[in-house]
């Protein structure tokens, strides 16, 4: 072949490659044009979408003793705004949904939430929102895409407060009726998978006219729903049994098994398990709803959900046999027989601490009234015991003795997670307890309910702020303390 017809055909070569790749790309841009077009025609031609709210709870932060408000929300869609329900009580499960037609043509819906406590003439608007204000600072704000199925604004998808789980304590300001709120927001489609139409058509390659709901294409553990939720490619193999971002302990397939309850892969949740005691004669030993809420909100105003388990999720509640003294040794045995039910809720132990209501706890020291320890063969740090009869025998109302149980259940969770004397030597320092010993000066500052001397009264940890020989133990709390056993140090007895 001669130069001229080398050269001639190279170039030849070089253009029909050109108008190839020119071609291709194209096709690809029409094909998004058109991909484009139709998500704006329509998010879902398949069905008129509706949206759905969802309210799962709903709770009051800061309370008195014997309070019991009724609240009610307004609830509203791209401007469309309605009174809806109306709940009883501090802490309340409604469970109840708002489902609103929604223009299929506009990706985004913007939806606002106010909280309002009935009142005696004019109803308080409550806090729900991070943001401050006294009015557009209390209502939450977000974003809803019919497009992803997500939403962004006062909550979103990574947030630490948990997606779907909104906080008026989370501006910092604890004196608006704070209130906070756990929810969800999704749309209806065709088949009622919960992924959107657009997703299935022009991400995931599904077939959006088959419930694609509970399967697991990537074999990793957990289903297609769970994963598209939280920003995971469910389509990408994850190991998710040691994947714990939020770093609280509880693994992502741990967090799948509690999606009932909110648990977020990102946002730190603590679970205690928490059973009874029988009495001598008739009826059980309690864990106050003054005590538990009181200790929840505390957690609350520190980012950090804690769920007490006393039988709204189905492993707390139960009722073990009467016993006088509560010892290490039955402490064991209740351990296996009534958490992890000889084996059956292995699991758990994994996910939740386990906290009994006893009467009493050592035989040689009637006035403890409360201690945290490993069970026998176990390798986890998630056991404590409440001795209610003690506090009994030495607070004579009802306020003192639930402040106690809520103190005291706060200082034994503590060491769960991860505070204990060798992390600051004003904690379960016996010098602390009376005013003619020296620790009771000197630890002073530090407000504690770890610190001896105001265990029984405070229903809190200290943040540090309070002077010199204070700690601040919120930021070394550890949640996921409890799955550790890398010392060898004798049970915590306040």
């Amino acid at each position: 072949m001669e130069r001229k017809e080398y050269f001639a055909f190279i170039i030849a070569v070089i253009i029909v490659f050109s108008a190839i790749v020119i071609f291709n790309e194209s096709r690809k841009k029409t094909s998004t044009a058109k991909a484009e077009k139709i998500v704006i025609d329509d998010y879902d031609p398949t069905t008129d979408i509706e949206l759905i709210f969802r309210i799962d709870r709903i709770r009051k932060i800061d309370f008195e003793r014997g309070e019991n408000p009724t609240v009610f929300l307004e609830i509203s869609m791209n401007g469309e705004s309605y009174e809806v329900g109306e709940w009883k009580g501090i802490d309340v499960y409604p469970r109840w949904r708002h489902i609103q037609n929604v223009d299929d043509r506009n990706e985004n819906v913007t939806i606002e939430v106010k909280l309002y406590e009935k009142m005696e003439g004019e109803n308080l608007m409550s806090d729900i929102s991070p943001r401050r204000g006294d009015y557009t600072g209390k209502t939450m704000k977000i974003i809803y895409s019919l497009k992803t199925g997500e939403w962004y604004g006062d909550d979103y998808l990574k947030d630490s407060n948990g997606y779907g789980h909104c906080s008026g304590t989370e501006d910092g300001n604890y004196d608006e009726n704070d209130y906070e709120i756990w929810f969800d927001v999704y749309q209806t489609d065709y088949d009622g998978d919960r992924l959107t139409w657009y997703e299935e058509v022009f991400v995931y390659g599904t077939n959006p006219n088959i419930s694609d709901y509970g399967k697991d294409y990537d074999n990793d553990g957990l289903p297609i729903e769970w994963e598209d939720k939280y920003g995971y490619n469910p389509f990408v193999y994850e190991n998710h049994s040691m994947l714990d971002p939020d770093e609280d302990g509880i693994q992502n397939t741990e967090e799948y098994l509690m999606n009932e309850w909110h648990s977020d892969p990102f946002a730190k949740d603590i679970f205690v398990e928490v059973d009874y005691m029988a009495n001598r004669f008739f009826g059980s030993t309690t864990f106050p709803e003054y005590s538990k809420e009181k200790v929840v909100s505390a957690f609350t105003k520190h980012n950090f959900t804690l769920h007490v388990d006393d039988g709204l999720m189905g492993g707390g509640g139960e009722i073990l046999p009467y016993e006088k003294f509560y010892t290490q040794e039955k402490l064991s045995k209740y351990y296996k027989e009534y958490f992890l039910h000889d084996g059956e809720n292995e699991w758990r132990k994994g996910v939740f601490r386990y906290c009994v209501m006893a009467h009493y706890t050592i035989p040689s020291k009637k006035n403890v009234a409360g201690y945290s320890y490993w069970p026998t063969n176990e390798d986890v740090f998630n056991c404590f015991v409440i001795g209610t009869r003690v506090i009994k025998n030495y607070r004579f109302t009802p306020l003192a003795r639930e402040t106690a149980i809520a103190s005291l259940f706060m200082h034994e969770l503590g060491h769960t997670l991860g505070i204990f004397w060798h992390t600051f030597h004003g904690c379960d320092n016996s010098t602390t307890i009376y005013p003619w010993l020296s620790g009771w000066s000197i630890y002073e500052n530090y407000k504690s309910c770890m610190n001896y001397r105001y265990a029984w009264q405070l229903i809190d940890y200290s943040d540090g702020s309070h002077g010199e020989n204070d700690f601040d133990d919120w930021s070394h709390i550890d949640p996921a303390f409890f799955e550790k056993r890398f010392f060898a140090e004798p049970p915590i007895i306040l």
